[in-house]
């Protein structure tokens, strides 16, 4: 059944609406427990805030750049990344290495739209760490390999009809191939202006004048063609390539209007109307030649690398074209024409090109509100206007730990450091991470580390600012930071707090009214302000005073570690025991 448009829309308002009233639900919670005034019987039964409704309409958006999920039941339904899931054999037991062949490379998106080698001779070779590619790993396909294996290209056993269809595809040609520039055009008979006289790049193309669809390099052009069984007619259109130039390549198809259209690199894309028909007599996927790879001519192959692939059974919106052109430019360094709203993937701004996720809205309101991607944290926010966007990536460091440049009450922090892209008004966002994704951490005693103020150190961050302890839990065990402000070029990480101290103490107090050590004596000139290791404030105090372990109620504290922020800059730490 074909929903349309105004389905999609009904329904993507109702969840977010839905979970827009679960999250104010959650934070009227969370405001009760820290009015709670017996709070040290609760503290006692859980240190965090169990979120039991959060998981119900939180999805984690796990495709590239979080646009689609990989359990086959969002719009993408191929995702073949180089960089992952190629074998050398077809029973996926031999992950292919460079130079070997490629004769299985695995969908990702959980469609199972894997592709193959039909036999040994037409398998393709895995290049790794492709200078040309932002070295990354890319498939070289070959016009002429040798007299045995002159011909690559692999093929899926299903295609997966649609009413509309949008195609990537991250390429580097070495040759020009078979047929012309010519374009746009159209034609009710085989002709040689057409797509299929050039090369396949990733192709659902089939014999006859029938509703299929590809994209093609043809010549020194890149090439969208689709069929229309209604009329018997195919229709073509093409944009300039150059040789030996990455490129990633966007087609896109819509069945309501019958627009047709290519672009490069998120360049103006060159459209043509074609017929109002679905996708619907395509078998296969071709990828690195076209479906006329049986013919026993050369021109369907195509000669170069081949680094990325995604299908999506619907047309992107803006938003989420933006969000994911801007992953495959950092990704593959291939620059971008428009809407380039990510400066931290260059070698000066310390390659933070790795894994870029983004939620953000565009100018005509279309949006993406959650986003995970392959990398181990999600962000979200329902408070984007238009224009407003947030893009995270990392630097492809190990998720390893260190106990350098910490600053006071953290225990050490993570290698690994994600840095912010944004665009249009300061907007917060929920970030949440899985501590069973990073062995180093777990569900206590995890704070979110901000360079508040870009200098490039965690050092001088003090709590409730660039130190943001664990408030939330999910019931899946993700950790929750809410509502973080992050500026544009911010970098973060994660940190974990240090434990508060119960034997051989160096700072510490005891208001227990034995005498000794009753209160604890701060000698910081000004204001001081005391939180808790949740970031929540106990009690502000002018200073040098004692403080008797109460907060601003009069009401004895829990134990445990407390945070002296004096003045809103210098901090230390101090544990109160009983």
């Amino acid at each position: 059944m074909y929903i349309g448009k105004f389905g999609e829309t009904v329904g993507r308002q109702l969840v977010e609406k839905s979970s827009s009233k679960l999250k104010e639900i959650n934070h009227k919670e969370l405001k009760k427990v820290n009015e709670n005034t017996n709070t040290s019987n609760w503290l006692k039964k859980t240190t965090l805030l169990l979120v039991a409704f959060l998981p119900l309409f939180a999805t984690a958006q796990t495709g590239p750049a979080g646009v689609g999920t990989t359990d086959g039941s969002s719009a993408l339904k191929m995702w073949l990344d180089a960089g992952t899931g190629t074998f050398a054999d077809t029973f996926q037991i031999k992950t292919s290495k460079a130079g070997d062949k490629v004769k299985f490379w695995k969908d990702l998106s959980g469609s199972n739209n894997n592709v193959y080698a039909e036999a040994d001779s037409n398998s393709p070779w895995l290049a790794s760490t492709n200078p040309d590619l932002n070295n990354q790993n890319a498939i070289r396909f070959y016009q002429y390999k040798d007299s045995l294996n002159r011909r690559n290209y692999l093929l899926s056993k299903s295609f997966s009809k649609t009413n509309d269809i949008t195609i990537y595809c991250v390429f580097n040609a070495i040759t020009r191939a078979g047929g012309n520039n010519v374009t746009p055009y159209q034609a009710n008979k085989y002709d040689p202006n057409m797509w299929y006289s050039g090369s396949g790049l990733v192709d659902g193309g089939n014999a006859g004048l029938v509703n299929d669809v590809s994209l093609a390099f043809s010549d020194t052009s890149v090439a969208a063609g689709v069929g229309d069984s209604t009329n018997s007619t195919d229709y073509c259109i093409k944009t300039p390539a150059s040789l030996n130039k990455t490129y990633f390549a966007v087609l896109q198809k819509e069945a309501w209007t019958g627009k047709l259209s290519i672009a490069l690199n998120n360049s103006a894309e060159t459209s043509y109307q074609a017929g109002a028909q679905p996708i619907n007599n395509s078998i296969k996927y071709f990828v690195g030649s076209n479906s006329d790879a049986y013919s026993g001519k050369t021109s369907p192959f195509f000669n170069g690398y081949i680094a990325n692939v995604l299908v999506y059974n619907k047309i992107l919106n803006s938003a989420e074209k933006i969000i994911l052109e801007n992953y495959l430019s950092a990704k593959y360094g291939t620059p971008l024409f428009q809407n380039d709203l990510y400066k931290w993937d260059e070698p000066i701004s310390g390659n933070y090109d790795f894994e870029l996720i983004g939620i953000g809205k565009a100018a005509d309101g279309s949006s993406q509100s959650r986003a995970k991607g392959e990398g181990v944290i999600e962000i979200n926010s329902n408070e984007m206007k238009n224009g407003d966007f947030v893009i995270v990536g990392h630097n492809g460091v190990p998720l390893t730990a260190s106990s350098d440049g910490l600053p006071e009450g953290v225990k050490f922090k993570l290698d690994r450091k994600w840095i912010v892209g944004k665009t249009g008004q300061a907007q917060k966002i929920d970030i949440i991470v899985d501590p069973k994704e990073i062995s180093l951490l777990d569900n206590q005693d995890v704070a979110l580390l901000i360079d508040t103020d870009n200098n490039g150190s965690f050092v001088n961050e003090t709590v409730g600012k660039g130190i943001i302890p664990t408030a939330e839990l999910s019931n899946s065990g993700r950790l929750v930071f809410r509502g973080v402000e992050l500026k544009h070029g911010s970098t973060f990480t994660f940190g974990k707090l240090k434990p508060a101290c119960t034997t051989d103490c160096e700072n510490y107090f005891s208001p227990n009214g034995d005498g000794v050590s009753d209160s604890y004596y701060i000698d910081n000139n000004g204001k001081t302000a005391i939180y808790d290791r949740f970031g929540g404030l106990v009690k502000s105090m002018q200073t040098p005073a004692f403080w008797d372990g109460t907060n601003e109620k009069g009401q004895l504290s829990v134990p445990g570690i407390y945070f002296l922020i004096a003045n809103e800059d210098s901090q230390k730490t101090v544990t109160l025991i009983r």
